[in-house]
């Protein structure tokens, strides 16, 4: 049932980071247009006209990116896989052990729901580093989950975590633990002094943040970006309105998640759960893939004693399942859609403690996919580069951010669309209703002893 498959280099989003690294070994501004003299040399790229994918990653990743780059290109497509690979393994296998889920049945039901998570296989077929971050994130909570916590475990996750930094802001859940905000210092300071030798010193930190703003504001309201602000303005939203939108909800969501994270009665775990499932809401920058941080929490979820709360987590995570994006940008791929969501529904039931008369629920979601499907296939969506113009130029004079916002317009991706925006907009609701759920249904968990260790306390 797969679509056809697209041309262009493999693990498409990694062309950044190699170019990146390569760059920045040569002496040369990975954060400018200069990575384009790497991009254009690579398999699958077509050369005779811009299409530069611009690199935002965090400068203390640049000795990381140097080092894959120093590899033939196909030789680092290859090593990338394998660690987004054990990174997945990690993601899948820490969220069934911190939920408890043992028996084969249950374990097998796990997998399926990762192969059925539409931002999971999304952030690795485009050799995405969300994936990475995810699976930190997850290993952080893994390492201080007995009293016998593994601080430089989790240092280290914390640092791999932060290779999407907008992701690993839900490990703040954990700074009112003593040793979480250790492992989570010591990460810092790592960063930090990787950034600063990678960079050269402090001066160019402020250029990287101005570069992040650059880059939030090239992508303001363009289809592939899942964000408030960004639906708001698909939706015909003026740039303040849906700016004011943005922040307002961000606001609203990160004071009602600190204020509820308040009581004691949410485990640690649950605390960085509840955080994972608020953050899409709050995020200025999102794309599909980095929704692969409600996964954690939606198996949590799952786990649920309380047949209500099992039915709308499994409703809620159904929707942020689904790739409905992709249902307008790769129409041929519905019948594909429908099936991983329907796999997401059946193996929902079979994670589930308790099951009530509304077992069935998550599959209104999979209905609700096939109308969209049908819906989007009629009003296809663009896909960069794809629909570039043939010999499509920018002017010199343009950044890196600039070149990125006027490929997107080229390509058809930045006006206000209903369409992609409701799609969009289906993704949010899906995590909106795991945020609420999991603030109910993992209230009152006790933080019980993963197999061999003592209980954690925090």
């Amino acid at each position: 049932m797969r679509p056809v498959a697209t041309p262009g280099p493999p693990l498409r989003d990694f062309e950044a980071y190699y170019a990146a690294g390569a760059t920045w070994r040569a002496g040369g501004d990975p954060y400018s247009r200069d990575i384009w003299r790497v991009e254009r040399r690579l398999p699958g790229v077509v050369a005779t006209r811009d299409e530069l994918l611009p690199f935002i990653g965090p400068p203390y990743s640049l000795p990381l990116w140097g080092a894959v780059s120093a590899l033939p290109f196909g030789t680092a497509v290859v090593t990338w896989g394998g660690v987004l690979a054990a990174a997945a393994l990690l993601l899948v296998a820490g969220s069934a052990r911190l939920a408890r889920i043992r028996g084969g049945t249950e374990l097998a039901a796990t997998a399926a729901l990762a192969c059925a998570f539409g931002p999971l296989t999304s952030a690795f077929a485009l050799g995405q580093v969300a994936l990475v971050s995810c699976a930190g994130i997850v290993a952080v909570v893994l390492a201080l989950a007995s009293v016998r916590t593994r601080l430089a475990v989790a240092a280290v996750a914390a640092l791999a975590a932060a290779l999407q930094p907008n992701l690993a802001c839900a490990l703040v859940a954990r700074l009112t633990d003593r040793r979480a905000r250790f492992a989570l210092i010591v990460a810092a300071a790592a960063a930090l002094v990787l950034a600063l030798a990678a960079q050269g010193g402090v001066a160019p930190f402020a250029r990287y943040v101005a570069l992040l703003a650059a880059h939030t504001r090239a992508e303001s309201g363009i289809a592939i970006q899942t964000t408030v602000g960004a639906v708001a303005a698909g939706f015909g939203a003026q740039e303040p309105a849906a700016r004011a939108l943005a922040i307002g909800t961000a606001l609203a969501v990160i004071a009602a998640t600190g204020w509820l994270l308040r009581s004691p009665r949410y485990a640690p775990e649950a605390r960085v759960a509840v955080a994972c499932a608020a953050l899409p809401l709050a995020l200025p920058f999102s794309h599909e893939h980095d929704l692969t941080i409600a996964f954690f929490p939606a198996v949590l979820c799952l786990r649920s004693s309380s047949a209500r709360a099992w039915c709308a987590a499994a409703c809620a995570t159904t929707f942020v399942a689904v790739d409905w994006l992709g249902l307008a940008q790769r129409p041929g791929g519905l019948a594909q859609s429908i099936a991983l969501a329907a796999a997401w529904a059946f193996a929902s039931i079979a994670l589930a403690r308790t099951l009530g008369p509304l077992a069935i629920a998550p599959f209104a979601v999979v209905a609700c996919a096939i109308v969209a499907g049908v819906l989007a296939g009629a009003h296809p969506l663009p896909v960069w580069p794809y629909a570039l113009p043939e010999g499509f130029r920018v002017a010199a004079g343009e950044d890196a951010a600039g070149v990125w916002r006027l490929e997107q317009a080229a390509s058809g991706l930045a006006q206000p669309g209903t369409l992609s925006a409701a799609l969009r907009a289906l993704s949010l609701a899906g995590c909106a209703g795991l945020w609420a759920t999991s603030l109910v249904a993992l209230r009152g968990g006790v933080s019980r002893p993963l197999r061999g260790t003592p209980a954690a306390r925090g």
